[in-house]
């Protein structure tokens, strides 16, 4: 363990490690009702330690008066063509077996595609939803991002790799291109050691291959959906089609914010969800 993941794990309570059936995740919280925030795009299949586990307690600390909280990834060595489907139903099986009952489920990007897999095939295990920054589809400017940065995964250049998605994630042109310059040069030793490159493949995959438009009837979960208006890879039309699609959904956009809306906007978000979860 990194001493400064000690540090934080001492002052906040928080938990990480793997449950049994090899799902990794991050706890924070000692509250009976239970929230499940399935994790965006992820290079590596492990708990979240250094800056993505102090991003992971700035945002659910937020929750932790009324919630505990997970952070909840996908398991290790995916075989090929373990597509969003077979993700979400490795989410439901663990929540059935962990929580026997219903949670409240919130994802980001990648994490919200597989949302939507999981309040439509597990209606079960969800109890109320929040989709944020993702849509029914990723957009033609998105699979192409996607597909590159895939390109250079499978080279081994970790760095340029993780570069390339930032143009997903910055609007801003000038933030982008300082944040590209920094992870061209430390991206690779900020992923580390990749020991199995084919989950990152697999999930940049299924994402480009996700439309789930004709099935976004099949979620029953009350919803909520929300996405800054100026999101490159989940442009606004299709965030609102996804959430006209959905028979008990709400939609918040926020003016002026693209992918990075999490990190840009956690106060307003954080209220926004949590006026949502305890509604009636």
């Amino acid at each position: 363990m990194k001493d400064k993941d000690k540090k934080l794990k001492t002052k906040y309570n928080v938990e990480t490690g793997f449950f049994e059936d090899g799902l990794p995740y991050a706890r924070i919280g000692n509250k009976p009702n239970i929230l499940v925030n399935i994790e965006a795009l992820s290079f590596k299949h492990e708990p979240p330690s250094g800056m993505a586990l102090k991003q992971f307690v700035k945002s659910a600390r937020t929750f932790t008066e009324e919630y505990t909280v997970y952070l909840i990834g996908r398991k290790q060595n995916l075989p090929e063509n373990y597509l969003f489907d077979k993700m979400a139903e490795d989410y439901a099986q663990m929540i059935r077996k962990e929580f026997q009952r219903g949670v409240d489920v919130m994802g980001v990007s990648t994490g919200g595609q597989i949302a939507h897999y999981l309040a439509a095939d597990h209606p079960d295990t969800v109890r109320k939803l929040v989709i944020i920054s993702a849509a029914y589809r990723l957009s033609e400017r998105g699979v192409e991002i996607e597909k590159k940065s895939a390109e250079y995964f499978k080279q081994g250049k970790y760095g340029k790799s993780f570069a390339t998605i930032l143009d997903l994630i910055f609007s801003s042109r000038i933030t982008r291109s300082i944040a590209k310059f920094c992870t061209r040069l430390l991206g690779k030793r900020v992923i580390g050691k990749v020991v199995y490159p084919n989950d990152f493949l697999n999930e940049v995959r299924a994402d480009r291959e996700m439309n789930f438009k004709d099935r976004l009837g099949e979620i029953k979960a009350p919803t909520l959906v929300m996405s800054g208006d100026l999101d490159i890879g989940y442009p606004a039309e299709d965030v609102r089609i996804t959430a006209e699609g959905i028979p008990n959904a709400e939609l918040i956009l926020y003016e002026g914010y693209g992918h990075g809306l999490v990190m840009k906007n956690p106060k307003q978000m954080g209220k926004d969800i949590l006026e949502f979860l305890k509604a009636p």
